[in-house]
């Protein structure tokens, strides 16, 4: 499935699904899972489009270590934390996987191929295949052992990480990732302990998350994803972000809920059976796989973009109120009211090739140059044995009724001329109709659709029963296995299309049965996905298979490749048209291989066990770890293993929908809902900016209700100052009220006492000023009209608990409060609302709060800052308690912030740079910016129309993106203007360049300021112009300045020789031994 275009399209339809994570106000999950293998390629491969690239493994598996940890912190599960690998995959899913990874070698290789084209030398190290990430190769064990590690040292290190169970899934378990977890949480809903409040998180980036977090009928469930960035070209030279530096989103699948509520409210009353939101959202996903996913490409014309999901869910209203029942049955296909559904659904495809054909029709007659259309090709008589579309009513009737297409084709929107359809005279001098001609000529279209895109020499009655009994197998099958799990490994879609709306019926008295199988071992499913490009990743017993020109499997691996966007416009949306594995050869031709092996390989190709791992007080001794890191000294993770089929569940023992005893009612913090509010909605383009562009398709706007009148000033400030009220509706944030004010006066509470203030000046513009502006904000962003704004709300937001002393020696659990107060419209700040209790203690004593051993951090001098561990609570010094602080010597850096100003002094002005050079400064503003080299003038006398200009500048600075590099170059304010200045290093450079290439300062010194552009030749001689070309080339790659950081003009950072003396010195410093201290502390002073 297209991932960004299926989460743009449903993000900006529901405005207000997803919210930027902010610290303070994440909800609480009892649960978090990720899918990894989204983490994997982010830290091994981050920069595809650069083929100089490289990265040690070492930093992969760190970063990979630090990703989880940032997404762990920002969670922090209370109770299940699930890291779930790519295992062996489901045959269905194989195909897909096949062509991802044929095409990214391809890709991979393009890109190395162009880049020495441009005389660009690589480095020696081998490029990353990031089709190594496939279970079975060394790599992903190498992985597997570092990740087992990762989580002993995290549960043995962390107390976070000692609070909750910790369960991964690693890439020997059998099973995608996202489906593990959903295996997990299906296995879950059916014990009798289950929660039915759970809270879920799932991280991942695929669009189909969002379908499978709403098959769970869990409403406390959210996505978490990194931010789209949609719009504006996209810079490869930009640095990939850290993941402190990412932006996170939270999509909410308790408001996707409510708005799939809205979207099929007008069935509510209008269906012969209770309307169910559960089935609703059943039907929601099954619709969702006509546009396409993974195991079976979509319908023809069916695409995203071009609003296929809002024809889906017209034809659905249309269709359900003449059913006796929902379509999806908790994953089952009831095949009598799907092909209803998809008999409706066809006349798109009968009104879209109408609109295309006449489209083409017109075209053709403007080309026929004396204005008369081109002859219509009636067709062949193997499009005659086509049958036709049925335009009668039977999708919604059973009884047969007589063909109209002049009736057909004007409920389609289409309004022709009545006389052309006269009885008398619609026959032409052969004496066909139009109608037949129309039908004709759609038979003929369908027919060059199968022989040119599934390749069929000829198509009647039974390749079309095939094509419809294997598209709704199909459908099937993924119902089956987001629902209730893999009902056969071995089953997959045959072909790279799928077959017209128009031709799959009569499939409703199918037999729908599949043969469970079994998975691949992982060097199956190798053989079975990876490219001929990607061999080095086999066992070398297999690698003949795949390369050798006798190979029995040989036409399975070919060296180039056809793809097909067919309909879509993004290359990695087209379809990669290889063949099929086919299993038996490749298990057959596998036999004679085996035996080859060595033992090694061998424990490499077996399915593994989960493990599940839990803190123990217990030493279970030294975890060793494998190569990069050091080993856990005292192991505190205890281990389980499971095997994945303790996980399954029975189809008719899992729990369908929602769980009894469900809250749906309580706010539950962080789960934001759009009750509360009193509000209407409508559907309508209103250009609601939910991303860096105006969405472009249609926005559910909500409309809150006006009250009957204004709410008495006086009044609300007698209920709510001072308390806590609920703002930012629909994402809920609690708040402390401060002031309340309708532009004329307001009331705020002073000492504990309420005062009125008249408004005068400046304060009454400014009311108005953000009534303004929080009415356009709630449009724009989150397309909600909130109306007019008669008094705006005060408050700050909340930002915690913390444990407070209070006089009676106890601790009493305290919210604390954003020392930023903002004004909230008042008619959508809400209050009086039943809150789930989280179950927090609201009273400790000091010995709970500050048992023995706990880490503290100290709040008070001296040793402000330093960490310690509790002891004991001495009673005999009024409570305070006993604290072993670790005090470490402090490093000292005042001769370096010495050095850095002196640093910032010595940066020299464009004159003072070119004259210690001996260069024109014209010459050093060019070759610290862009100079452009071409192809030799006689390869390419314009110099203009090439691909492939070579910048022979530093490129250390540049105006247009308002950047410099650090070290080497800073923008300074003088005055009205802006000037730039150069370091010391950028001298060094420009002399290291003018030693290596003089010949290219000779004839610049001169030619500079006559043009933009220049040839090699007439730099280089000719004779040796390809070879300089490429030095030049290599050098300006393998150059410092070249791998310098690029940072937005003005940006205060310390020089690259500071901050390495600043480890110096804390190195210097760690190196001592820290004291241990024993102090009496207060318990207000300690930061646990």
């Amino acid at each position: 499935m297209g991932v960004p275009k299926f989460y743009r399209w449903i993000s900006e339809r529901y405005p207000c699904l997803s919210e930027v994570v902010k610290e303070y106000q994440i909800p609480e999950f009892d649960n978090l899972y990720l899918d990894m293998n989204g983490i994997i390629h982010t830290c091994s491969h981050p920069n595809d489009g650069d083929p100089h690239f490289r990265m040690t493994e070492e930093k992969m598996f760190k970063d990979i270590f630090h990703y989880i940890e940032v997404l762990f912190r920002l969670i922090q599960p209370k109770k299940v934390f699930f890291m779930a690998v790519d295992g062996v995959a489901p045959r269905a899913k194989m195909n897909q996987q096949r062509g991802r990874r044929f095409r990214s070698a391809r890709e991979a290789v393009d890109a190395e191929k162009k880049a020495r084209e441009r005389g660009e030398s690589l480095p020696k190290e081998e490029r990353f295949d990031s089709n190594c990430i496939t279970p079975g190769t060394e790599f992903m064990a190498r992985l597997d052992a570092q990740l087992q590690y990762f989580v002993s040292y995290k549960i043995s290190q962390d107390k976070l990480w000692q609070n909750c169970k910790v369960i991964y899934s690693g890439h020997q378990t059998p099973g995608e990732g996202e489906h593990k977890i959903m295996e997990y949480i299906r296995y879950s809903k059916s014990q009798m302990t289950y929660n039915p409040n759970t809270r879920h998180c799932l991280y991942g980036l695929d669009a189909d998350l969002i379908m499978l977090g709403l098959t769970s009928h869990e409403p406390h469930f959210s996505l978490l994803r990194e931010e789209v960035r949609f719009g504006g070209k996209k810079d490869s030279n930009n640095r990939t972000p850290t993941p402190e530096e990412t932006t996170f989103h939270l999509l909410h699948l308790s408001l996707m809920r409510e708005y799939l509520n809205y979207e099929f409210s007008e069935l509510q009353g209008n269906l012969p059976f209770p309307f169910d939101l559960e089935n609703i959202i059943d039907d929601w996903v099954l619709m969702g796989f006509l546009v396409g996913n993974d195991f079976i490409p979509h319908l023809p014309h069916l695409h995203i973009n071009k609003e296929a999901l809002p024809i889906l869910y017209k034809t659905y209203k249309e269709v359900l109120p003449t059913l006796d029942g929902y379509i999806n049955n908790g994953g089952n296909l009831h095949l009598a009211r799907f092909e209803k559904f998809i008999r409706k659904l066809a006349e798109y495809e009968v009104s879209n090739f109408e609109e295309t054909n006449a489209d083409l029709k017109y075209f053709n007659s403007k080309r026929s140059g004396d204005g008369s259309a081109f002859p219509i090709n009636r067709g062949t008589a193997d499009a005659r044995e086509l049958e036709p579309f049925d335009f009668g009513d039977d999708t919604l009737d059973d009884n047969d009724q007589e063909f109209d297409l002049c009736a057909k084709l004007e409920n389609l929107g289409y309004k022709p001329d009545p006389a052309f359809y006269d009885d008398e005279e619609d026959d032409d001098e052969n004496g066909t109709s139009d109608t037949g001609i129309f039908e004709e000529e759609f038979r003929q279209h369908k027919r060059e659709y199968y022989i040119t895109k599934m390749h069929y020499s000829n198509v009647d009655s039974s390749v079309l029963r095939e094509q419809a009994t294997c598209y709704v197998r199909g459908i099937q099958w993924i119902l089956n296995y987001y629902y209730n799990g893999i009902c056969s490994w071995s089953w997959y879609y045959p072909y790279h299309y799928s077959p017209f709306m128009t031709d799959i019926k009569d499939f409703s008295d199918m037999k729908l049965e599949f043969e469970m199988g079994k998975p691949f071992m992982p060097y199956e499913q190798l053989l079975a996905v990876l490219p001929p490009l990607s061999v080095k990743l086999l066992p070398q017993a297999y690698r003949p298979l795949m390369i050798q020109p006798e190979s029995p499997l040989k036409e399975f691996y070919p060296e180039t490749f056809e793809t097909d966007l067919n309909g879509k416009q993004q290359d990695w949306e087209a379809v990669v048209l290889i063949p099929f594995i086919d299993e038996e050869r490749l298990l057959t031709a596998m036999t004679s291989c085996n035996k080859n092996l060595t033992e090694e390989e061998k424990a490499r190709n077996v399915h593994g066990p989960m493990y599940i791992y839990f803190f123990t007080p217990d030493s279970l001794g030294e975890y060793k770890a494998p190569k990069y890191f050091p080993s856990v000294g005292v192991n505190h993770a205890g281990l389980e293993m499971l095997h994945r089929d303790s996980w399954e569940v029975l189809p008719e023992k899992i729990y369908k929908g929602l769980c009894k005893g469900v809250s749906q009612d309580l706010y539950f913090a962080g789960f934001p809902t759009l009750k509360h509010v009193p509000h209407k909605f409508h559907v309508a383009k209103e250009n609601v900016k939910v991303f860096q562009q105006n969405s472009r398709g249609e926005n559910y706007i909500l409309d809150v209700t006006e009250p009957a009148q204004a709410p008495d000033l006086r009044d609300l400030a007698n209920q709510i100052l001072g308390k806590t009220v609920f703002v930012c509706w629909p994402h809920l944030v609690e708040a402390k009220v401060s002031k309340v004010s309708n532009g004329k006066e307001c009331y705020i509470l002073s000492k504990g006492e309420m005062q009125k203030q008249i408004l005068e000046g400046t304060s009454k513009e400014e009311f108005y000023t953000f009534r303004n502006s929080i009415a356009s904000g709630y449009h724009d962003r989150w397309g909600i009209n909130i109306g007019h704004t008669d008094i705006l709300v005060y408050a700050a937001v909340m930002t915690g608990r913390n444990y407070m002393p209070v006089p009676n020696g106890r601790l009493s659990l305290e919210k604390t409060w954003s020392i930023i107060v903002q004004p909230f419209a008042n008619q959508v700040v809400v209050r009086d609302i039943a809150v789930h209790d989280p179950g927090y203690k609201q009273h400790l004593t000091p010995q709970e709060y500050f048992p023995p051993r706990t880490k503290v951090f100290m709040l008070g001098q001296p040793h402000y800052g330093c960490m310690g561990e509790v002891i004991l609570i001495d009673p005999d010094h009024k409570g305070r308690i006993l604290v072993v602080m670790t005090v470490a010597l402090e490093p000292n850096f005042e001769c370096l912030q010495q050095k850095q100003e002196q640093l910032v002094t010595r940066n020299l002005t464009s004159y003072q740079a070119s004259q210690k050079l001996g260069v024109s400064s014209h010459l050093l503003a060019r070759l610290t910016g862009t100079v452009l080299l071409v192809p030799p003038s006689g390869d390419n006398p314009s110099g203009l129309e090439v691909k492939n200009k070579l910048n022979i500048g530093l490129n250390l600075k540049n105006n247009k993106r308002n950047e410099e590099v650090a070290g080497y170059t800073c923008k300074y304010r003088d005055g009205d203007r802006f000037i730039w200045m150069y370091q010391e290093k950028t001298i060094e450079a420009i002399r290291e360049y003018q030693e290596k290439f003089p010949e290219v300062f000779d004839y610049l010194s001169v030619q500079i300021g006559e043009k933009d552009i220049f040839f090699q030749d007439d730099i280089f001689e000719p004779e040796n112009c390809k070879e300089r070309v490429a030095e030049l080339t290599t050098w300006l790659k393998e150059s410092d300045f070249a791998k310098a950081e690029r940072r937005r003009c003005g940006t205060q950072a310390l020089d690259e020789s500071i901050v390495s003396r600043i480890v110096e010195e804390v190195d210097k410093a760690s190196a001592i031994r820290a004291r241990a201290v024993k102090m009496q502390v207060r318990p207000h002073l300690l930061f646990k």
